[in-house]
């Protein structure tokens, strides 16, 4: 059903899913070069810093601003009772994921273009790409809930992530974890930094610091109980609300 959807999204257009490799694409190339040069960090270290970054952010923004109107979006199959809540969810989480799957191939060119070299730690990747999606499933649920009862939630997370975007070492690099300092508020007690770091650094053949782990565990474990509480609470109330 997921690939259904997103074949007909793209039918009777010339190119197709083609499109959904384009814009980042174009991004990536622009910035890359251009940032690579403005920060004086060679182009083979920036840009597959910003490439991998930038497509595993697309994972995350997706189940982030996606979540809020996924209920409003399944209106139809709700009050007619053709899929539960939780099926939902699920085919929400499988589209962003296969939205994320096409652009992979960006990392695979970048890969080949600057002879990355994969190693049997870059497969702790895969491990922390799983921890995502898993996480994209409480956070589908949760601000799904939120989203049918408030639906200007939809354009307050859009412009956090907006920010959130700009606070986190995608477009930039991290020089310096200095403790105390603006850049260490921004990399230790942003989250979307350490989602990011247990997928990026595994194939940029960089070391996941232990905390980075503690802080997705964190979210992980605490985003699923809040999540099932608002669900078992409030489930009956979501055919109301859209």
């Amino acid at each position: 059903m997921t690939y259904f959807q997103f074949a007909v999204q793209y039918r009777k257009t010339m190119i197709g899913p083609v499109w959904v490799l384009l814009g980042p694409a174009l991004f990536i190339m622009t910035l890359g070069l251009l940032f690579s040069e403005v920060s004086n960090v060679p182009a083979e270290i920036f840009v597959p810093h910003l490439s991998i970054g930038f497509v595993v952010w697309t994972l995350v923004s997706g189940f982030v601003t996606g979540s809020t109107t996924v209920f409003p979006r399944s209106r139809a199959q709700i009050l007619q009772g053709g899929m539960s809540l939780l099926d939902i969810v699920a085919v929400d989480v499988m589209r962003t994921m296969l939205l994320f799957l096409h652009q992979v191939i960006i990392i695979l060119v970048v890969y080949y273009v600057y002879d990355l070299t994969w190693t049997m730690y870059s497969w702790v990747s895969l491990a922390g790409l799983a921890v995502l999606v898993v996480n994209g499933v409480w956070l589908t649920m949760f601000f799904g809930i939120v989203g049918a009862r408030y639906r200007d939630l939809d354009e307050v997370v859009n412009a956090v992530m907006r920010i959130a975007f700009l606070a986190t070492p995608i477009i930039w690099m991290p020089s310096s974890r200095g403790s105390g300092g603006v850049m260490g508020a921004f990399l230790d007690f942003n989250p979307f930094y350490h989602f990011l770091e247990i997928v990026r650094s595994p194939l940029l053949g960089n070391d996941i610091a232990m905390v980075s782990w503690w802080v997705v565990l964190g979210f992980t474990v605490s985003g699923f109980v809040v999540a099932a509480l608002f669900y078992h609470r409030l489930k009956n109330r979501i055919p109301l609300w859209v």
